[in-house]
């Protein structure tokens, strides 16, 4: 294994860590790496050996989709490394085809030679890409496959964490609440501003017990899809219409009726009602609605833009190390720290 270089500092070793406790960091450490990377225009020889080293690794352990993402990522990216970029185009053509159209490190001879070993369609995009004059991709394709790529790695880590929240327990999804408290997302803003007649319709649509009425109140209120709204409303434990109470800003007591008469499987018992009344109390409203934020990016029927803050890759980097080192010790905290270290990265 080479030594890790200044760039790199702390990811020794971490790729052998990063599949403990069924929580499989591969996909996010690759993500991190290359954020590293693409942080800075040029590398020393020792940086380029380095993230080489580790990327050729973690690409063998991750799926077709995470090898699309990077390699969308470093398709229009001039200093990517030569061996990353000849692995890339040879793998399938999903993940290939970025590769193959806009990589500036494959020479003519590379590409004649994938040509022939890689089939049909790989041949195909050469052969189109041979036929564009200078063989040179504009800088507004170039802006386009990054910010596309940046789009789709966003799309995917808000599908992951999403379902992560929605698989946790009582006590981990109070964690998880907690800790968006830190976490650099941009919160969701509701599409409007709250009126008494608003609170009024959704608490009759609580005391009636008319989810339908729910659903499409929370559809309208924040601009969401159908689907999702169905899902805050219908979730057994009852986390998510807290969650979409705390953005609202809904009176805590409008939120325990609510509790009360929306879902029969929260309302039937008065300890769950008083636990996720008193979870109310606890989350912020930025936290709420940062969370929003990640179902809505998660949402497969809505496909708007995802935009979040910057944040540096060193950082991100420091995290994720740190969130790895704890796997073996703190078990039970699993989720947790996927989702702060999520937070971070992002």
């Amino acid at each position: 294994m080479t030594k890790p270089t200044p760039a790199f500092a702390g990811l020794d070793d971490l790729v052998d860590l990063a599949h403990r406790d069924g929580i499989d960091m591969r996909p996010t450490l690759l993500r991190v790496l290359t954020d590293l990377y693409l942080q800075r225009p040029t590398h020393t020889p020792d940086d380029e050996r380095y993230y080489t080293e580790l990327v050729l690794r973690l690409l063998d352990a991750v799926d077709v989709t995470q090898r699309a993402v990077l390699a969308a990522r470093l398709a229009s990216y001039p200093a990517a490394p030569r061996d990353v970029i000849l692995r890339l185009a040879r793998d399938e053509i999903e993940v290939a085809e970025k590769v193959l159209r806009l990589s500036l490190c494959l020479t003519a001879a590379d590409l004649g030679a994938l040509a022939q070993e890689c089939g049909q369609s790989h041949a195909s995009i050469i052969a189109a890409r041979r036929a564009t004059p200078a063989h040179t991709p504009a800088p507004a394709a170039i802006a386009s496959a990054h910010a596309a790529a940046r789009d789709e790695v966003a799309r995917i880590e808000a599908i992951e964490l999403s379902e992560l929240f929605y698989a946790a327990g009582a006590h981990e999804r109070r964690l998880i609440l907690i800790n968006l408290d830190y976490a650099l997302i941009a919160p969701l803003e509701p599409a409007f501003v709250m009126q008494r007649a608003d609170a009024w319709r959704l608490e009759l649509a609580a005391l009636q017990h008319n989810g339908e009425a729910m659903v499409r109140e929370l559809e309208r209120m924040f601009d969401i899809s159908r689907a999702l709204a169905r899902r805050i409303v219908d979730d057994e434990l009852g986390e998510p219409i807290v969650v979409a109470a705390k953005a609202m800003e809904l009176p805590s007591d409008l939120l325990q009726r609510m509790l009360l008469f929306i879902n029969p499987r929260i309302g039937q018992s008065v300890d769950r009602v008083f636990e996720l009344a008193s979870l109310y109390g606890e989350i912020t409203t930025v936290a709420a609605r940062r969370l929003l934020t990640l179902w809505r990016d998660a949402d497969a029927e809505d496909r708007r833009p995802v935009q979040h803050e910057p944040v540096a890759w060193r950082t991100a980097a420091e995290n994720a190390r740190r969130a790895l080192a704890e796997v073996p010790h703190r078990p039970e905290l699993r989720h947790e720290r996927r989702w702060r270290s999520f937070g971070n990265e992002r």
